[in-house]
């Protein structure tokens, strides 16, 4: 079952700052990103056309998939 938390929530947990918001509706952001509960592939897919910063090592986070090499991807 998909876990739903707030874009703010998600943020956190997978260690992304979200810098410029170009996958979250402006003309309700503080609704996209403050209220409304996703998933985590949705914030996922928010994050792609977006400006954002995180360090490399925290993608290194078990929620990460593993490759059949058992490298992670």
């Amino acid at each position: 079952m998909d876990e739903f938390r707030t874009s703010e929530e998600w943020q956190k947990v997978c260690k992304i700052t979200v810098l410029d918001p170009d996958g979250w509706d402006r003309v309700n952001y503080q609704y996209s990103w403050c209220e409304e509960n996703i998933s985590r592939e949705e914030f996922m897919n928010r994050v792609l056309p977006s400006t954002c910063m995180f360090n490399i090592e925290d993608f290194k986070a078990p929620w990460i998939d593993i490759g059949e090499d058992n490298e992670r991807l």
